[in-house]
């Protein structure tokens, strides 16, 4: 078992999760060494304006490199913080997602913010990074990566099957968990529009335990709208961008709405999103896991909790032993773990790719503080 901190800075900015496990790629040993570490403000404000328009912003050199710079100086600040956390352990490997700020899978077209090689230099550490490329370079798209993590969670956990594990980030994905398959989507807007919403009319970065949702009126026309994009017609593997269903907010019927009422028609489209991912499913779960920001939006869970069909149960992550705050991190971590074991981490089933894909690139310090030894490739 490797020690390996793994690091995730979802599509809302909020923060860097890092978190240390132990693992092999097939299973994981939680050391209980967790934290999010915020990033500076300008880093923030930066990295929001190269979403809105990531071509524009990072076709001038300066200014990219100024934010891959500072986005990496924040990853190499959280690495030392949770060593320092932690008394300093050993670490074997560091997995780096980076920082996401365009993901077009029709285009065959990722981009994840962050210098490697610098991450591993200034750490001194190993680091694995690029996890989307090769997924997308043969014929994937991208994502979902979690897939093969939620499998190792629910097995480990002994959660009763065939279950669904979501994660609401900005985008909200989900694995379907049986005995003999995994498959993998994404499948709505998670806290993307949510966030949104809350940043342009409170100048805040989410809606706090979903209390402004819970103080609207939800506007059904617009959810109908929006669930009736061809996206939600798709079956099998699908990927979405963070920003793919923004233009809806610009209709003036949803647009002449009171703030509430937006972020709480918002909310309620991706309570109404997931549930309708339930209707493609090749079977019902038993149980419905739920991870990632969503879980503190109370509103949000409730929605979702009543919208289930009888015989699915709601349980969030925690209840399995796993931190839902951290589960991005994690899985970065075993990323990490199954590159260096030689194990795919993508598969025709969860991304749409080809064949079994290794994700990863490896980037060395220099020199290499110690030998890291490399098992012979294994079957998953």
């Amino acid at each position: 078992m490797l020690g390996i901190i793994g690091l995730m800075s979802g599509t809302s900015a909020d923060g860097i999760d890092a978190a240390l496990i132990y693992t092999d790629g097939k299973q994981i040993e939680r050391t209980g060494h967790a934290a999010t570490f915020a990033y500076p403000p300008a880093i923030v404000e930066a990295i929001y304006t190269a979403r809105e328009n990531a071509a524009d912003y990072l076709a001038d050199p300066h200014r990219r490199e100024a934010l891959i710079r500072g986005i990496t100086d924040a990853h190499i600040d959280a690495v030392a913080s949770l060593r320092q956390k932690a008394g300093h352990p050993d670490i074997d490997l560091i997995g780096f997602h980076g920082q996401t700020v365009y993901h077009n899978p029709a285009a065959g077209r990722t981009i994840q913010l962050g210098d490697g090689q610098y991450l591993a230099s200034q750490t001194q550490i190993p680091v694995i990074y690029d996890f989307r490329a090769a997924d997308m370079e043969a014929g994937g798209q991208g994502a979902p990566l979690a897939p093969i993590y939620h499998q190792l969670v629910v097995q480990q956990a002994g959660t009763p099957l065939p279950a669904l594990f979501i994660n609401i980030g900005g985008v909200a994905n989900a694995s379907f968990i049986t005995d003999m398959h995994l498959e993998g989507y994404d499948i709505g807007p998670g806290n993307g529009l949510i966030d949104d919403l809350c940043q342009i009319f409170y100048q805040k970065p989410f809606d706090k335990g979903g209390a402004i949702a819970a103080s609207g009126q939800i506007y059904q026309p617009f959810i109908d709208r929006v669930l009736g994009d061809p996206f939600f017609q798709l079956v099998g593997p699908r990927a979405l961008d963070r920003a793919a269903f923004h233009h809806y907010l610009n209709a003036p019927d949803f647009a002449s709405l009171p703030a509430a009422d937006q972020i709480a028609t918002a909310t309620a489209l991706t309570a109404q999103a997931i549930c309708h991912s339930l209707t493609h499913l090749p079977g019902q779960p038993k149980n419905v896991i739920i991870a990632g920001g969503g879980v503190h939006n109370h509103t949000l869970m409730k929605q979702i909790k009543n919208s289930l069909p009888e015989g699915s149960d709601l349980i969030e992550a925690r209840a399995i032993g796993c931190d839902a705050d951290f589960a991005e991190a994690e899985l970065i971590a075993l990323l990490a773990a199954r590159w260096h074991a030689r194990l795919p981490s993508s598969f025709p089933s969860t991304t749409g790719v080809s064949a079994p894909q290794i994700c990863g690139i490896c980037a060395l310090p220099h020199p290499l503080p110690h030998p890291l030894p490399h098992p012979p490739a294994q079957k998953f």
